[in-house]
């Protein structure tokens, strides 16, 4: 399970990811609208590492745990940093 934490739409990107963290969304049919998110960057890297997801991935939003895939990892070759995640919830 990746805990995830909401993220205020106001504040830069780049401000984020200075604080360790990678900002993404969780989207999905089920929800009324996306909703913003960042993840801690070593907890995500722990994770995609581990390979002990079996492509479906549990985020911890608020004590809400939603089943997810990931659909796209936008990734900063050069500085070789991920620079955004969607994630799409799966019922």
């Amino acid at each position: 399970m990746l805990n995830v934490f909401v993220r205020d739409l106001n504040e830069k990107t780049k401000s984020i990811r200075s604080k360790g963290y990678i900002p993404g969304v969780i989207y999905g049919n089920k929800l009324d609208k996306s909703i913003p998110i960042s993840v801690y960057k070593t907890d995500f890297t722990r994770l995609i590492d581990s390979k002990n997801h079996d492509g479906y991935i549990q985020l911890n939003l608020n004590n809400k745990v939603y089943n997810c895939i990931i659909t796209d990892v936008q990734v900063d070759s050069v500085k070789d940093l991920f620079l955004h995640i969607d994630f799409k919830e799966m019922k």
